[in-house]
């Protein structure tokens, strides 16, 4: 089932690829603002020290700042990564954060997920289906339709729920708190349940051992830093992605040329490439004389892995609107999108992920090496270089 939703989702990211006028709002600068009586017809991401949307965005916004703030209205799924999160949304239909402290509230039909130090979902706030923590503190004072799932060090309840399912090295529900379904508590010590609270299900308590708290209380701050590097590194693909196509969209024709019409090749130089430039690399460090040589392989062998998964992403991404677009030029800026999209949803898939980003490196390292030679032996028959 988890996996005909994950179809779904990309069916509708193509579908939304294809449709007519669509595109891509970029928001940068110091201090980004969508003010009260803007509206953007688009999905949206903003970069900058604070971002602050108090318009309407109809599509998704992905935000990453040292301080965001949404009290605005928004169409789409929101991610956002940032010292501070403050989230007042009408309407969203599902939430991603990634924070020092996060504060949500308004109206989310469909599941949100916050990871963080301080995470708080105010009394105001509703959920339509699940609410996911990780984190040091987490409070619920509003309303999730379906379960409460998580792990963090300290979980206070006093608004409703249909389940909780929580680990906490210390748990609190009051006496306001609703549940309908069970109550399901891994801690250290015995939470600590008033009287006055309802719980419709049964009250499960699982002893976490002393010897198991220090791996315990890592698990979501590991789980945070994980979550918060891969937001980074998704949009810096996105960016890097955009200035090449911008800056030298023939030399991203060549790459993305070289794998469709040579696949096998790209596969084998990729593999080639992975293997023997690191030998090169700790030749070159052995003889002192190599050492800036070896320096500047490293730097090289870097940028090949970064560029593998944008390049194979482009191809990945045309591919599969090639087979709804029958006719006409394909968005290159379109392609890279949908392509990343699609990489990041297979990286959550436990097994499929690890051959995945195998391959992405493989044919992504070839492809990259193949269309730079290429790409120089033109440029050397021009008397270019």
């Amino acid at each position: 089932m988890k996996y005909f939703r994950w179809t779904a989702v990309l069916f509708i990211a193509t579908l939304l690829c294809l449709s007519p006028g669509y595109a891509l709002t970029i928001r940068a600068g110091n201090n980004v603002v969508i003010a009260a009586e803007e509206t953007v017809d688009d999905d949206v991401i903003a970069t900058g020290q604070s971002v602050s949307v108090q318009g309407i965005i109809t599509g998704d916004l992905i935000a990453f700042a040292s301080d965001v703030q949404v009290t605005g209205t928004v169409g789409g799924t929101i991610i956002a990564g940032a010292g501070t999160v403050d989230i007042e949304v009408i309407g969203a239909q599902s939430v991603w954060i990634g924070a020092g402290q996060a504060k949500l509230s308004g109206t989310i039909d469909k599941n949100a997920v916050l990871a963080g130090g301080n995470l708080v979902f105010s009394d105001d706030g509703y959920v339509g289906k699940d609410l996911v923590a990780y984190g040091g503190k987490f409070s619920v004072y509003g309303s999730v339709d379906g379960s409460i799932k998580g792990g963090v060090g300290e979980f206070t309840m006093t608004g409703s729920a249909g389940e909780v399912d929580i680990s906490a090295e210390e748990a609190i529900v009051e006496g306001t708190a609703r549940i309908t379904g069970d109550l399901i508590i891994q801690s250290e010590t015995e939470p600590s349940i008033d009287e006055g609270a309802y719980v419709g299900g049964d009250v499960q308590f699982t002893r976490v051992e002393e010897e198991e708290k220090p791996l315990f209380a890592l698990a979501p701050v590991i789980a945070f830093f994980i979550t918060i590097i891969k937001f980074v590194v998704f949009i810096a693909k996105i960016l890097v992605g955009l200035v090449l196509i911008s800056i030298s969209r023939i030399y991203v024709r060549r790459m993305m040329d070289t794998l469709i019409q040579k696949p096998w090749h790209s596969l084998g130089w990729g593999f080639i490439g992975v293997i023997a430039i690191p030998v090169l690399i700790v030749f070159l460090f052995a003889i002192l004389i190599g050492y800036p040589f070896a320096v500047f392989g490293i730097y090289i062998y870097t940028i090949l892995f970064f560029l593998s998964s944008i390049m194979v992403g482009l191809v990945l991404g045309e591919l599969i609107i090639k087979l709804f677009k029958k006719k006409g030029d394909v968005s290159m800026y379109v392609s890279l999108i949908l392509g990343l999209v699609i990489l990041g949803i297979i990286d959550f898939i436990p097994v499929l992920n690890f051959l995945v980003r195998l391959f992405v490196v493989l044919f992504g390292v070839g492809m990259v090496l193949i269309g730079t030679w290429n790409l120089l032996k033109d440029l050397r028959k021009e008397k270019m270089i």
